[in-house]
């Protein structure tokens, strides 16, 4: 049966919504049944629950709760307010642990055929988060963030993966350039995206190998530029005078189908 939440733990949860929190403790929030739902598919690594005294009557919200095996505590709706920053949460919130791999195992730990996704100062948490669920859309096996990249189980990221962190690995670096070293002693091709590089549909790609997506705004770094075997590019029409870029997301969308998922 679910117990008051206490307010130690009401303090302890709503701490999370803080990134400086999320990383001392290492564990995020999930809200929402769909998301909920999609943690418990991928085994998410749940920590507990919180549910309103109204969302429990639910009967969606229920099953949920049947499937979880971990504590599951029940509050009123001014203070699921408190533990999340949506401005109508749906009743019901999880506490997950974090889990991001070393970036220096991740030659040994991917295997022979492997793809990695690595996402070079992309800063708005939209992007990070729908590249997250393309990603785990087309079988990437792993998304690795770079300097000045969102962080990976912040709120709105969280929101927009729709539950892509549960079926990839993720890690994190400050030093993109050694990562890609290793993985080219290690046997793999690094593409990257980029405007003087060959077309995307002339593009070759091989396995096992890494796809780098910078920012709209600086492109890739060049610790990474310098380093790829491959640049891509998409090029546009040849007048669009309104557009200046493409959508990292929108791009990164098209090149990873071109990637592993054609």
């Amino acid at each position: 049966m679910p117990a008051p939440l206490s307010n130690r733990r009401r303090k302890a949860i709503a701490s999370l919504t803080r990134r400086r929190s999320r990383r001392r403790h290492d564990q995020t929030i999930i809200e929402g049944r769909r998301a909920i739902d999609a943690a418990l598919d991928g085994e998410a690594p749940l920590v507990d629950c919180v549910v309103t005294h109204e969302a429990l009557r639910n009967p969606e919200v229920q099953d949920l709760l049947d499937r979880m095996g971990v504590p599951v505590y029940t509050t009123d709706a001014d203070t699921m307010d408190d533990l999340t920053d949506v401005a109508t949460p749906q009743g019901i919130v999880a506490v997950v642990e974090r889990r991001l791999v070393d970036p220096d195992t991740l030659p040994s730990t991917l295997g022979p055929d492997a793809t990695l996704l690595l996402l070079d100062g992309v800063q708005d948490p939209g992007n990070v988060g729908t590249l997250l669920r393309t990603a785990a859309w087309f079988g990437a096996d792993a998304v690795g963030a770079g300097p000045g990249t969102a962080g990976f189980y912040g709120p709105k990221v969280m929101r927009a993966a729709t539950g892509g962190h549960w079926a990839l690995q993720l890690t994190r670096t400050e030093s993109p350039g050694p990562l890609l070293d290793r993985l080219r002693r290690a046997g793999w091709a690094l593409f990257g995206a980029d405007l003087q590089g060959v077309r995307a549909d002339a593009w070759a790609p091989t396995r096992p190998s890494v796809l780098v997506l910078g920012s709209e705004a600086h492109g890739l770094s060049p610790a990474v530029l310098d380093r790829l075997d491959t640049p891509v590019s998409l090029p546009g029409a040849a007048r669009r005078p309104s557009a200046e870029s493409l959508n990292v997301a929108v791009a990164g969308g098209i090149l990873v189908y071109e990637w592993i998922g054609a």
